[in-house]
Order: C-alpha cells, then structure tokens, then sequence
C-alpha cells in the first residue's frame, strides 16, 4: 500500500477514526487504525469493540492499493507533527516508511488479519430517518442526566432511542433527574399508534457521534439501522456503529406530569451566569442553590458554604402561582439550563419536594426533570453556614 496525503485535508477523516479506537486495551491493533486503499479512495477503520466507524477519507491518493494497520503511537503522531505536506506512507509485509520532503520515518505494524472483525448491517434493518441537525440537538439535550461513568444499573449509563408516534425521542436518566428531547420524524415500518420501538445505547458513543454530526450540514439525512445488537448510523462518507446495552429503560412516561404550583420564566443567560456564580461559592461544599420565587418580584438565588462564603444573587424573571422557596444541586440544575437550545427558560416546580421541569417556552420537545433537595435539609445546612 502507498498513499500520498495532503495533510490539512486527510486529518479531519484520521482524527475521527482515531476518537473511536481503543488507546486502554492492552490490544494493540485496537489502538490502531485499518486503512485500506483501492480503486474507489481511501478507507479508515477503528474500533473499540463498542463502537466502529468507517470513514471515507478524502485527502489521500492512492499510488498502490492495498491494506494495512497504522499504529496511533507513532504513526498519528507523526501525521499531526509532519510540517511538509503532502508526503507519502507506505507498507509492505509490516514494514511501514513515511516521506516527508528531506525527513525519514520508518515504523512497524500488525498483521492486517489480527483487526477485529467489524459489524456489519447487512441483516439490519431501517429504524428512521432524521436530518443531522435534528439528531444532533436531540442527542444533546436528551442525554444530559445519564451518567456515562456509571455501571448499575446499566440503563444509567445509556440514552434511550425510542420511536413513538411519529417522533424520535431521546431519554436518559440518573435516578435523580430525567431529560427528554424529540423531534418529528419518518416512521417506518410500523403505525404512529403501534407499540413504540426502542434501543439503549452508552452515552459516551452518542456523544461522540453528536460530536461527528457537527461536521456535517444540518439537513444531511442521517439513516438509522437496527439489527438488535447493533445500531448503525449513516451518513454519506460515515458509518458509525454502536453495540447497545442489554438493559431495561424504566417507564419513563409514568413520571411524566403537567401539574404545578409555582411556573418561572427567565432569560436563560442571566439565569446560567448566576448559577455559574453561585456555583463558584458551593462547588467544594454544599453545592446547593436556594431558590425564593415570588409573584411580581425577581427571583433570589442564594447559595452559602461554611469556612468559604456567600453568594446572593437577583435574576429578573415572571413569577405564577404560590410562593416557593426550594433547593437544588446547583450542578444538576445549571445542566438542564445549558442543556438546550433557546434564550427563555421555563421552570415548572410542584412545591418545594415535587419534581421541577425545565423546558422550552413555547414548546413540548424538551423537558429536564429535577428532584429537588428537601427543604428542612437545606435550611439546616444554611443555619449551619450562619454560626
């Protein structure tokens, strides 16, 4: 195999297979990228076991066809380093050269045979259909209360991709919060009024994905395939593929509720900045925030951390309902705000122990839901800060 790469344009395509490549497996060819170079380009392969991604890599001309394994340790470095471009890699029975101008590498690879053998989606079929820039959002805002690092239960480290009348929906959960984002979408092959379908899949490779459709057009239409195992996500160029996790998602719908006492709105920024304000005073401490609503007056955000500070902020907002003064993880809320696209914010809370729901004015295609810390707590923490 020999190659000549224009290197500004062939890393884009390299630094997208390499975010999916194994680099903590103590195998080697999992901190690797498979290149296979023909008649039809040049072909990136990576994998971790859990995700795969098949990239179609522009910037790259084939001078001999063939296929090889290019080690990151050395091999990706070099391409990132390399300050003449284009220059030439080849391979031949494991030996591999890089020419750049007057500079010289050499390196060693691996059998092509000891890859992996990747997924394949020819026994997979159609689940929707969804313009990137939809999928992207929805992925965004719908996965912010999982909790990637967790192992159980292990619907907690996974986003629920589900079809249900019409819409896609993406849910996550992390016992403590819930968030929920949809758009409207082609259904195929089954009725709105069917039972939905579904698949979990880990929050890390869904980021990682939102974070590949950003590349892309925001009406590029991004086909989605299911085999029950595996999940594929196509783009012209790209196929991205996730194992999905063995695991029940709870009923998420039973918790679901429009009732409410206490109804905020705000200007999302000035909200965030005070949150984030307040969150410089708690963060090694409490970190909690007090809300203190009242109808016709701005909305106070206090947060307080013995041997630390105080901070007391006021945040212009239009208040309905009954008073309300109510706690929460400054953290946990301060994500919902960010978490979705629009600059009002909508807060919904039912007392000062019921579940508050973050969403978009105007809208029903987002929803955070937060448990807030329980009042008698909170004050005894903040009569503690005062003595």
């Amino acid at each position: 195999m020999k190659l000549e790469i224009t290197q500004n344009i062939f890393m884009k395509y390299w630094s997208m297979a390499e975010r999916c490549t194994g680099t903590k497996s103590t195998m080697a060819t999992l901190a690797s990228i498979l290149c296979t170079a023909d008649e039809d380009g040049v072909t990136l392969h990576a994998t971790d076991l859990k995700t795969t991604i098949r990239v179609k890599a522009e910037g790259a001309a084939v001078i001999e066809p063939g296929t090889a394994i290019l080690p990151l340790k050395v091999v990706g470095e070099l391409f990132k380093k390399i300050s003449v471009s284009p220059f030439t890699v080849e391979v031949e029975n494991e030996k591999g050269s890089i020419k750049a101008g007057r500079n010289r590498y050499s390196f060693t690879t691996y059998p092509v045979s000891d890859f992996p053998e990747l997924p394949s989606p020819r026994a997979a079929e159609e689940f929707t259909r969804v313009p990137a820039g939809d999928l992207g959002r929805v992925l965004a805002e719908g996965s912010i209360a999982g909790a990637p690092n967790e192992d159980f239960p292990k619907y907690i480290s996974g986003g629920l991709l589900q079809i249900r009348k019409g819409e896609l929906r993406v849910v996550a959960t992390d016992g403590r919060r819930l968030s929920l984002s949809k758009t409207a979408t082609q259904q195929t092959g089954t009725d709105a009024d069917e039972e939905p379908r579904e698949m979990l899949l880990p929050l890390k490779s869904l980021d990682e994905y939102k974070n590949i459709l950003s590349g892309f057009a925001p009406d590029i239409e991004v086909e989605v395939l299911q085999d029950g195992a595996v999940t594929y996500f196509n783009v012209p160029g790209v196929q991205y593929s996730v194992r999905c996790i063995d695991s029940k998602f709870p009923n998420y719908e039973r918790i679901l509720s429009n009732s409410s006492t206490t109804q905020m709105k705000a200007e999302r920024s000035a909200f965030l900045s005070a949150l984030d304000r307040i969150n410089i005073v708690v963060n090694d401490s409490s970190r909690m925030v007090l809300l203190t609503l009242s109808p016709g007056a701005a909305m106070g955000l206090t947060g307080r951390a013995p041997e630390i500070g105080e901070a007391n902020e006021s945040v212009d907002a239009e208040v309905d309902g009954e008073p309300l003064r109510v706690a929460f993880n400054v953290a946990y809320l301060s994500a919902g705000v960010k978490a979705f696209h629009g600059s009002e914010v909508s807060l919904a809370f039912n007392g000062s122990e019921g579940q508050m729901v973050i969403s978009r004015p105007g809208g029903d295609d987002f929803i955070y839901m937060l448990m807030p810390i329980k009042l008698k707590s909170a004050e005894t923490a903040m009569g503690a800060a005062e003595e």
